[in-house]
């Protein structure tokens, strides 16, 4: 089974109604990535197709232009900023550039910040050497649910990672707790990000 979210904005000019976009058009998105996810040898899929949509609000990912340019992302800002202040060829990095980014929406600004807070504890475990920690999101879901938590550790004079796992662990779940008071910091900008 493949886990698949796609997000795919549509040009608004090409709906005749909301219900049009709910129907249809993401109906046929979604046949067209289940048939090439099926062509790519996976006999079954999860596929959600514009998971960020909330039709209380009638908040759906609608274009004018189809581009990006029209909302201002129009990548400004530059991919040589990193959060951590390195670019770190043979290991995980996000090509974020986190600084102007949304504090609040920017999951990739956010996990950025939340992976260095994970990292930083687990190397002051007297037998871990370095520790890798990638985050990684899911369209539409809270920023403490993501896709994918990996914590990669290198151990000291060969301390086996088995009996680290529950410390390890312990500082993952109170680290992803306190995402949200990530955004609250970057609001009232006590987190540097370059």
């Amino acid at each position: 089974m493949v886990h698949l979210t796609v997000a795919c904005a549509i040009i608004g000019k090409h709906l005749a109604h909301l219900d049009d976009y709910l129907g249809e058009k993401k109906a046929s998105i979604e046949r067209l990535v289940r048939e090439l996810s099926e062509q790519h040898g996976f006999a079954s899929a999860e596929i959600a197709i514009n998971s960020a949509d909330h039709l209380p609000t009638g908040a759906v990912y609608l274009t004018v232009t189809g581009t990006s340019a029209e909302a201002g992302d129009d990548g400004e800002v530059g991919r040589g900023n990193r959060v951590n202040g390195l670019i770190t060829p043979c290991r995980p990095m996000s090509l974020e550039a986190a600084a102007g980014k949304n504090p609040v929406t920017h999951v990739g600004k956010i996990y950025n910040v939340l992976a260095r807070q994970i990292a930083e504890p687990l190397i002051r475990i007297p037998d871990i050497a370095a520790a890798q920690c990638v985050v990684v999101s899911r369209i539409g879901a809270p920023v403490t649910q993501p896709a994918v938590m990996h914590v990669k550790l290198a151990t000291r004079d060969g301390a086996p990672a088995d009996q680290l796992r529950p410390q390890a662990e312990e500082i993952v779940v109170d680290q992803l707790s306190r995402a949200p008071k990530i955004v609250d910091d970057f609001v009232a900008g006590t987190i540097a990000v370059f």
